[in-house]
């Protein structure tokens, strides 16, 4: 066992004091589930982080996360990052930093902690940009730290906001039984989730309930008026069977073929571009031309880089748009064998 200093018996003393239990309480109260594993035995540790979620909580964000970063050193297991990675994660989503505040949640996520809060900050974000199977995965988690039963109204609610956002992905994801269980699940909870109608009409047009679909928009225009027209336009298309989201769309393979003439034409010079790290101006030409391919993409369509030993890699998201996975598929399959070594490769991913 580790010899106690100076420093360590000052630490346990200002920690057992009652002012400062009192403040330390406080936070416990709003972070209980990820702040009371940590640093169990470090008292030190657990007055600096009491003192940066002071700071965060009077918007001294730049100090408060000097104090988080230095406290990562400090960490000795799990629960300890999970601790500091989440509330670093708070002080960048009081600065309005959502880029670096999803990064640090996932951080903390990662840790296993049992805290709903940054799973489902982290799951809205995911379903927001279609990442469907990050905001499923990031939503359940969130549901299972509620445990079975016993639940208090607010948890009640809370829970059936986070089943009604999981029933979401899981449509999205064509996996249409399983939504349908988890909108039940909402229901059972909190019967006045707001927004679950949303996601049951496109269930009941997806089922071909045309009467149910009428009766579902019916009562969101009185509810939602601001998602009716949305709505209704979706619904319509998929009792049509005609939304690429859920359906096929035919493509034209002339256009395909014109893509890979002008890909090919053009691979050495794009390479050249990702080479002097003109990333941007390459990826956005592909994705131009991917659009003029296919028109029903509405808007230029998402690509991410990579690269290993062979080469760069364009990943091609299709969010599990049916059309688009098949349009992908077919466009892949269609790329001539040339002679030459291939610079670019594309992946498709959800």
């Amino acid at each position: 066992m580790k010899k106690e200093t100076l420093a360590d018996k000052l630490a346990r003393k200002t920690f057992h004091s009652r002012s400062f239990r009192q403040n330390w309480n406080i936070h416990v109260q709003a972070f209980g589930p990820v702040l009371e594993p940590a640093f169990a035995e470090d008292y030190q540790a657990r007055v600096h982080l009491t003192a940066a979620l002071n700071l965060i909580s009077r918007q001294k964000l730049g100090e408060a996360l000097q104090k988080l970063q230095a406290l990562q050193a400090k960490c000795a297991c799990d629960a300890d990052r999970a601790a500091v990675f989440f509330c670093i994660g708070v002080a960048f989503e009081m600065a309005g930093r959502q880029e670096e505040m999803l990064e640090y949640y996932s951080c903390a996520n990662s840790c296993g902690h049992s805290f709903y809060l940054p799973y489902l900050k982290t799951a809205k974000l995911f379903l927001e940009s279609c990442a469907y199977e990050k905001g499923a995965e990031n939503f359940l988690a969130a549901i299972r730290c509620f445990g079975d039963g016993g639940h208090t109204e607010q948890e009640r609610v809370i829970l059936g906001a986070a089943y009604a956002n999981y029933g979401t992905c899981l449509t999205m994801m064509h996996r249409y039984s399983d939504a349908e269980a988890a909108l039940a699940a909402s229901r059972e909870l909190s019967p006045a989730t707001p927004g679950r109608a949303a996601a049951e009409v496109i269930l009941y047009a997806l089922r071909g309930s045309a009467a149910q679909v009428e009766q579902c928009l019916k009562a969101l225009r009185q509810q939602s008026p601001e998602l009716y027209d949305s709505l209704r336009e979706r619904t319509d298309k998929i009792l049509a069977r005609t939304d690429p989201l859920f359906f096929p769309v035919e493509v034209d393979e002339t256009k395909i073929a014109l893509f890979w003439q002008w890909f090919t034409s053009c691979e050495a010079e794009l390479n050249g571009m990702l080479e002097r790290r003109e990333y941007e101006a390459a990826v956005t030409q592909v994705a131009q031309m991917l659009l003029q391919t296919f028109p029903f993409l509405e808007e230029q369509p998402y690509i991410a880089l990579g690269k290993n030993e062979e080469g760069y890699i364009l990943e091609i998201h299709d969010m599990y748009a049916v059309a688009v996975m098949q349009a992908y598929k077919t466009l892949l399959q269609n790329r001539p064998q040339t002679p030459e070594e291939q610079l670019i490769r594309f992946v498709t991913v959800h």
